[in-house]
């Protein structure tokens, strides 16, 4: 049996449409939920969006293949978030 082995992508950086850098970073919720969490380089306004995935496994391998175009769509997709208010 071979053993999954993290390759160093679990945190990804990227450019939104207009040029913002982003990064993005898998969050084990809680229920089962994972979440992929958005924050901009540079300014304000952490979002999130659910990930469609069984488990954080299945979460950090989508963000490891995951091209600028995927995390691009989950920004689109995802909604304002402040963890001090709602922690999941």
């Amino acid at each position: 049996m071979r053993a999954n082995v993290r390759t160093g992508e679990d945190v990804r950086t990227f450019d939104d449409k207009d040029g913002q850098r982003w990064q993005a970073a898998v969050l084990d919720a809680s229920y089962g939920v994972i979440l992929l969490v958005l924050s901009p380089l540079q300014g304000e306004g952490i979002r999130r969006s659910q990930l469609q995935v069984v488990n954080l496994a299945e979460g950090l391998d989508w963000i490891a293949a995951a091209d600028e175009v995927a995390l691009q769509g989950q920004l689109d997709a995802s909604d304002p978030w402040d963890p001090s208010s709602d922690p999941f």
